[in-house]
């Protein structure tokens, strides 16, 4: 795999890497709509993969993340590490053309195992514990079913939602804080499949247009 780069390689490695430290600038500092060039990050490296292979890739996302670092610091590394990962990966399964439900199901659990890693990281280098975050999410979920309880006593529901709804709400809920490891995994891995399905679409729509 390591070889040494021709010349076009280079520019065209690094060309594409400044477009992704600029995009992951704009999501940084654009007070609204700046998500959205999160998005491009991911059909830039998509199209370095295309374009160079793998190893251009690869290359690409290590000068992105110097670059990234050097001019806000290391806050957003792993915001931009998790986008060229996804546009590596969509890269590699597009080049092999890897059929749509194979790639969301993979795209989806690697980026749930990459997503509870990062997050796994930082809690190491923060000292910040996921209970922490799991406490929050008790608390949450206790103030939401106290506005549920008095929103269904005014309504004239609570016997149906006390008798019908909240048993079950309440065995899911008491399951998921007992083992939230393995529920905070499935609740990423759900939230992950629309957004995985929409950058897809999106990102191939737009590679499409550029002939690959």
């Amino acid at each position: 795999m390591f070889r040494n780069l021709t010349a076009v390689e280079i520019a065209e490695g690094a060309l594409l890497a400044d477009i992704a430290v600029l995009f992951q600038l704009i999501a940084i500092y654009l007070p609204i709509g700046g998500q959205v060039f999160r998005i491009l990050t991911f059909i830039v490296f998509t199209v370095l993969v295309l374009r160079r292979g793998l190893y251009v890739g690869i290359m690409g996302l290590c000068v992105a993340l110097f670059v990234v670092t050097i001019i806000v610091g290391t806050q957003s590394i792993l915001d931009l590490l998790l986008e060229c990962m996804g546009g590596l990966f969509l890269g590699m399964t597009m080049k092999r053309r890897m059929p749509l439900l194979p790639l969301l199901l993979l795209g989806v659990t690697s980026g749930a195992l990459a997503f509870y890693g990062a997050l796994l990281l930082s809690s190491l280098i923060f000292a910040v514990p996921l209970s922490t975050f799991v406490n929050v999410l008790h608390t949450t979920y206790t103030t939401l079913i106290s506005l549920i309880n008095g929103l269904a006593a005014h309504t004239g529901l609570a016997g149906w939602w006390k008798h019908t709804i909240y048993p079950g709400v309440s065995s899911l809920a008491d399951w998921a804080f007992r083992y939230w490891v393995l529920s905070f995994y499935i609740g990423l891995w759900v939230v992950l499949c629309p957004i995985v399905f929409v950058i897809y679409v999106f990102t191939n729509s737009f590679v499409r247009l550029l002939g690959y």
